[in-house]
């Protein structure tokens, strides 16, 4: 076994202990990922933008507006290193919400893979906007993607273990899109969270969303995805808007 593949081995089994609180009803960064990692010597700056337009059954006139700095760097071909920065807005008060540290590595592409595939881990501590009270926690997310053709497909199947409740659960995410042109990819989201792994919540008291998205890639700098999002349960935010915007940065000295 080469020293790739037992660096990769090792971190999936080190991820799976380092679980989490999440909770998908007001993620700071609603997004899929992709396998492919940041190249070395490049760091992507992106900025999260999500806004509550219709809260839950519950709670309609719930309309918080989250801002998520992301800042993510190449270390090696297969490996980077990222952090985050949550802020949360609810009725005009601004509250800092937590951080989050990010490790992610990717299967090189020599194993010659009939799919792309990495192993995301976030840890840090989060902070209620309402309780003010601070959780630490991780999150795991193994990702599987595909292009065929014009076609993109992405998998997120992630696993957490709640430290206040000592839960595992289980918040899947799922992307497709199609190739529209070069510039544009066309197409719709999922974001989900059961609850318990092993004990699942009935359908009525879990989370589940879809939204329609598109990419746009009008500068090879940059990067674009702007997204309307139903709920599919009563549990769910009715309707979100989310967006965010990423400017890369190649560190690497020209000859």
């Amino acid at each position: 076994m080469n020293l790739q593949k037992s660096i990769f081995i090792t971190c999936s089994f080190i991820s799976l202990f380092i679980c989490t609180k999440v909770t998908a009803q007001d993620a700071g960064e609603i997004q899929v990922y992709g396998s492919a990692t940041t190249p070395k010597n490049t760091t992507v700056i992106e900025l999260h933008s999500n806004y509550t337009i219709k809260g839950p059954k519950f709670n309609e006139s719930y309309h918080p507006f989250l801002q998520t700095l992301e800042v993510t760097t190449g270390i090696s071909e297969n490996f980077e290193f990222g952090f985050y920065v949550f802020t949360y807005n609810n009725n005009g008060k601004l509250q800092y919400t937590g951080s989050n540290i990010r490790p992610r590595i990717k299967a090189p592409e020599d194993w010659g893979l009939p799919l792309g595939m990495s192993l995301s881990s976030e840890i840090g501590c989060s902070i209620d906007p309402s309780t003010k009270d601070n959780d630490w926690g991780a999150e795991v997310r193994p990702i599987f993607d595909k292009t065929i053709g014009k076609q993109y497909f992405s998998f997120n199947p992630n696993i957490g273990i709640s430290f206040t409740n000592k839960e595992y659960l289980f918040e899947p995410n799922f992307k497709y899109a199609y190739s529209a042109n070069p510039k544009a990819n066309i197409g719709f989201e999922y974001f989900g969270n059961t609850g318990k792994v092993f004990n699942p919540n009935k359908i009525a008291a879990q989370e589940h969303a879809i939204y329609a998205v598109v990419d746009l890639f009008l500068h090879p700098l940059f990067e674009f995805n702007f997204g309307i999002g139903k709920g599919l349960t009563d549990v769910t935010n009715g309707l979100n808007v989310k967006c965010y915007v990423g400017r890369r940065i190649n560190w690497k000295t020209r000859k």
